[in-house]
């Protein structure tokens, strides 16, 4: 029989961007968050003892004062602890170099990137979220009363108690981590209708794309495989009806096929985009047809 954490670690989340578009998470439970964790410590801690090994050598150069040492050697084992994963998942979209091995990354609980405040908050509470903290006396009596070893019991209890699967940093922060289950996905994604690169010539060229709209933008089109032609304009409707008003198109204009051509507007190089309008153009040539007059979308 399987205990409620173990059915949380195969679930997913949906969430609604501030486009109004939903897209759907795999959830990242303890056991898979573990090894990314336990990877970025190794960093940490390798980074830590190779920096003092030079502080140690230079000290003995130079004739620095050993209590000096000891200060910025505190202050290191500071700044790597607390701002090694806010610089990171601030710099790197929500990732740590652990994270990007084992593919997870950091996201808002609305789809968006996180920013340097949710990453300094979730990852400050870190230390809540590792106890209860145990003695070193466990392992040796001789040893001195500090309570140095964490269980990482209140964030096992949290993310079993949470839908969400959130520790204390996550649920304060207003985070989740998500699992990136991408498979040889390329960078650039092609657009299977070909009718996206003559639309997306339309577009005003004087538009500029957000990056919140860019990132949806590719978010969608990751996802768009998975869902039915008739799905598709019902998830890009909410974007795309106002769009369309806002470029002079007809309102029948398919919702997918302008959010496909938003996609190429957006991550496609000028170059890119003529060779595309010049495969729709031999497609329509070869099929003994007239070119698409998408030019009729717009209204005159």
């Amino acid at each position: 029989m399987r205990t409620s954490l173990d059915s949380k670690l195969d679930c997913h989340v949906r969430v609604i961007t501030p486009e109004n578009i939903e897209f759907e998470y795999a959830l990242a439970g303890p056991f898979q968050r573990l090894p990314a964790f336990a990877f970025d410590f190794a960093i940490r801690v390798v980074a830590f003892f190779a920096l003092v090994f030079l502080m140690a050598l230079t000290s003995g150069l130079f004739s620095i004062n050993s209590s000096l040492v000891s200060i910025v050697a505190l202050l290191l084992f500071f700044f790597l602890s607390w701002f090694y994963g806010i610089y990171f998942e601030t710099r790197f979209n929500g990732r740590t170099i652990g994270k990007m091995v084992f593919r997870l990354r950091v996201i808002s609980t609305d789809g968006r990137p996180i920013n340097g405040a949710q990453a300094a908050l979730r990852n400050l509470l870190r230390l809540a979220d590792m106890c209860v903290l145990l003695s070193l006396q466990i392992f040796d009596p001789e040893a001195p009363p500090a309570f140095l070893i964490p269980t990482m019991s209140v964030g096992l209890v949290v993310m079993t108690l949470s839908p969400k699967l959130q520790r204390l940093g996550d649920l304060a922060a207003g985070t989740l981590v998500v699992s990136e289950q991408r498979r040889s996905t390329p960078l650039v994604l092609q657009p299977e209708d070909l009718r996206a690169f003559g639309l997306a010539e339309l577009i005003p060229a004087n538009y500029v794309v957000s990056s919140s709209l860019a990132q949806t933008t590719g978010t969608y089109m990751e996802n768009r495989r998975r869902l039915s032609p008739a799905r598709r304009d019902e998830v890009a409707k909410h974007l795309a009806e106002p769009l369309l008003a806002q470029f002079g198109m007809l309102n029948t204009t398919s919702p997918d096929l302008l959010m496909c051509a938003l996609y190429v507007r957006t991550f496609f190089s000028e170059q890119e985009q003529e060779a595309g309008r010049e495969r729709l153009r031999n497609a329509n040539s070869q099929a003994g047809n007239m070119p698409p007059q998408l030019d009729r979308t717009v209204q005159v």
